[in-house]
């Protein structure tokens, strides 16, 4: 009974430890995410209020902090309290939360879970930042696929195989980005998003990167059809598809 106990405890443990590894991850990546792709030339990286421009205080992009001990936080203001209902960051910790008992759900407790954690966790920061400012930062982008190589490091599988998979996503984003948005005369795909190809490829193997791009273009083309009903721009950011698909490859190819 005490063992069943015990191992009942680690488990609740560990799951909320993983939460809170990917929590952190999401809450830096946006606020970090966002400078990156705000700043201007000469400005420094240090993560401002999008809407007055004043710095942020070391405290207020601590995650859950951040926004916890604002006035009338139940309101979600930005820093200045110029606006509310500001539920980005709110939003991207929470997922990632979550996202991060996905990653321990899908590996258990080890040391590789932990650049599984924080992998997902960059994923919520990384479809709000493409959703407001059509914009994939680099860093992000370097984050995952770096975490996919300490991944593979650590649980000894094929390293090359994800750098061959990663280079032939390359291949094929550049492609859509370069020769088929010429033939289309209009952008099919932007130069974050190939990135992106990239860096998930890290993480699949020939199967799952074909399911990657598979979901992705459907998942695309339905966000797609719901933003033009809903709102009067023509071309939905294609970040936040490739997000759900990457998470839903990661679970079949880690499951399957």
């Amino acid at each position: 009974m005490l063992d069943l106990f015990y191992e009942a405890f680690a488990a609740i443990f560990h799951a909320l430890l993983c939460g809170l590894v990917a929590l952190v991850a999401a809450s830096l990546s946006f606020s970090f995410g966002v400078r990156a792709v705000d700043h201007l030339p000469g400005e420094g990286r240090r993560p401002r209020c999008i809407y007055c421009s004043r710095p942020l205080k070391f405290i207020r992009f601590i995650p859950i902090f951040g926004w916890l001990l604002r006035k009338n936080f139940h309101l979600f203001p930005c820093v200045c309290g110029s606006k509310k209902m500001c539920w980005q960051q709110p939003f991207c910790e929470i997922a990632g939360f979550f996202l991060g008992v996905l990653a321990f759900c899908l590996q258990g407790w080890s040391i590789e879970t932990i650049p599984l954690c924080i992998a997902l966790g960059v994923l919520p920061a990384m479809s709000v930042i493409d959703f407001h400012f059509r914009i994939i930062p680099n860093s992000l982008n370097i984050i995952i696929g770096v975490c996919g190589l300490l991944f593979l490091l650590l649980v000894g599988e094929g390293m090359w195989l994800g750098i061959a998979v990663s280079a032939a996503l390359l291949c094929v984003g550049l492609f859509l980005a370069v020769v088929y948005s010429s033939l289309r005369k209009r952008e099919m795909l932007g130069l974050g998003d190939v990135k992106f190809f990239a860096a998930a490829g890290v993480w699949l193997d020939p199967f799952t990167a074909s399911l990657f791009l598979g979901l992705g273009g459907i998942i695309g083309l339905i966000f797609n059809l719901l933003w033009r009903r809903i709102s009067q721009d023509v071309q939905f950011p294609f970040g936040p598809a490739l997000c759900i698909s990457f998470v839903i490859c990661i679970i079949y190819r880690l499951t399957g």
